[in-house]
């Protein structure tokens, strides 16, 4: 029966091993996309930047939209991580507002991942937002 019981811990134990294994994995993905998806973004200001130089007539129209874009950058950092709720509100509003045209799957979010598996997801979902809004109305198609 001794025997028994202690198969089964090892059998419990090594499955949280290889589940927390999985996390990890999981984790050290979704900061490689979130990171390749910033750099992107950030890509893109440098030649919204370098168009801006080129073109100043541009520059009062940009102006109010990258004001717009700053603006959701500090409301999401101010509820980075804190509650989940509110920071997919804010992101679902701000996708709806400017029609981005961006679909996010949450179904899983509330209860299924965990609190840095949740931000990592919000941090991607955050980068996409941002270049899909920088390329619909920032950056003109065809110049650069």
């Amino acid at each position: 029966m001794k025997k028994i019981i202690i198969v089964l811990l090892i059998i419990i134990f090594s499955s949280c091993k290889e589940n927390n294994e999985n996390q990890k994995l999981m984790y050290n993905q979704l900061i490689h996309y979130r990171d390749e998806l910033k750099t992107n973004s950030l890509a893109i200001d440098q030649a919204i930047n370098f168009q801006l130089e080129k073109e100043k007539t541009l520059k009062n129209i940009l102006k109010e939209r990258k004001r717009v874009l700053l603006e959701y950058e500090k409301s999401f950092e101010k509820l980075k991580f804190k509650e989940r709720d509110k920071i997919v509100k804010l992101r679902d509003s701000f996708n709806n507002k400017h029609k981005l045209y961006l679909h996010f799957d949450t179904s899983n979010y509330d209860n299924n991942v965990s609190d840095t598996i949740f931000n990592r997801l919000m941090e991607i979902d955050f980068y996409r937002i941002k270049t899909s809004f920088q390329s619909r109305y920032l950056l003109r198609h065809g110049c650069i």
